[in-house]
């Protein structure tokens, strides 16, 4: 029952999470849009429009902006004239202005690159003048200011980088080693060696996590049986054999002989204490009740398997799907794959807890 509970919460966050970052908004430069509050009035009436061109702009020049991060991109819109002309039933406004962009450091505040683009529109009315000149602004316009910022925030992440690989190791001495991929992970892909250098590391850490969540598995198993164990003994001191054997079908066999020598030692006295035909009815109810464990686990499996396949699918690469890759390509890509599910599991339920842009000195 409780694994059904927890599907179906899973289910819930999985459809809360859809417009969050995705496996491939790994290893970009994350580039935020932000509108600041002195920003002008025709601004902040456009701001969702604004966003969305400028977030797609983003995509187009390499960047992601699932987040507003360290590295962010500010629009102004200025209008410097309003013209009616008539126009029949009704009048025409002619807005001309321009748009600025900006391209900041939240850290510093550095501008790491700057543009205006003139822009002119026409309506019936002033506010939809207004869109429809955003509306006709291309990427091509302002192509510019994202290739001369990413060249400067990659130079950036250059002279950064001991510090980068510094805060991963500490988060790995600490035992944060999801944290750890993460600062690995975000290391731009653009700087070939560099996140290279970052990926084999990043395997290193992947293997400890491994390990750990392994040893954490069996240390709460073991917990468990010591609990079912103890329970057990308690009803045979009672006299309640049928009980005690009730209580020890959900001991998981483990690595510890000792605690499953303990157990089977139990099984043998609370069994001693029942009679055949009683033993023989008992071991029917266990059998339903194991049955239907592993039909309950069994759809948890299928679950699992089938949500993580398709965050792996997540916006896999066609060619891959296609069979078009090699195998050692495919044993890499599925390394990466790992790495970078691990660090966006991590962004997607830590979203305030690391500035993973920003260097702790």
């Amino acid at each position: 029952m409780k694994k059904k509970l927890i599907i179906l919460c899973l289910l819930m966050i999985q459809f809360s999470i859809i417009a969050a970052q995705s496996t491939d908004d790994i290893g970009k430069i994350v580039l935020g849009v932000r509108i600041n509050n002195d920003a002008s009035t025709e601004t902040h009436m456009n701001e969702a429009l604004l966003k969305e061109k400028l977030i797609k702009f983003a995509a187009q020049s390499g960047y992601s902006s699932f987040d507003c991060g360290t590295f962010y991109i500010s629009p102004n819109v200025v209008v410097n004239s309003v013209d009616i002309a008539e126009g029949g039933m009704k009048n025409i406004y002619v807005v001309q202005g321009d748009l600025y962009l900006s391209i900041k450091d939240d850290n510093t505040g550095t501008i790491y690159a700057s543009i205006s683009y003139p822009f002119k529109g026409s309506a019936t009315k002033e506010e939809t003048a207004i869109r429809n000149a955003i509306v006709k602004i291309s990427y091509n316009n302002v192509e510019q200011i994202f290739e001369e910022a990413k060249v400067k925030i990659l130079s950036y992440y250059e002279s950064h980088i001991d510090a980068y690989f510094a805060n991963a190791d500490a988060c790995v001495v600490n035992g944060n080693y999801d944290e750890a991929i993460t600062y690995l992970m975000m290391i731009p892909e653009d700087l070939t060696s560099l996140h290279n250098e970052a990926m084999a590391k990043a395997q290193n850490v992947y293997r400890l996590r491994n390990e750990a969540l392994r040893q954490k598995m069996l240390a709460e198993q073991q917990e468990a049986n010591n609990e079912i164990l103890t329970t057990a003994n308690s009803y045979i001191a009672m006299h309640q054999p049928q009980e005690a054997l009730k209580i020890l079908w959900n001991y998981q066999q483990g690595e510890n002989e000792k605690q499953n020598q303990h157990y089977a030692a139990m099984v043998r006295k609370a069994e001693a204490q029942v009679s055949a035909e009683e033993r023989e009815v008992l071991r029917k109810e266990e059998r339903a009740y194991q049955d239907n464990r592993r039909r309950e686990d069994r759809a948890w499996n299928e679950y699992a398997k089938d949500a993580q396949h398709r965050r792996n699918m997540d916006k896999v690469n066609a060619a891959y799907r296609q069979n078009v890759l090699n195998a050692s390509e495919r044993v890499a890509h599925d390394k990466t794959n790992a790495l970078k599910q691990v660090a966006c599991e991590y962004l997607r339920n830590n979203p305030n807890k690391v500035d993973y842009f920003r260097i702790k000195f």
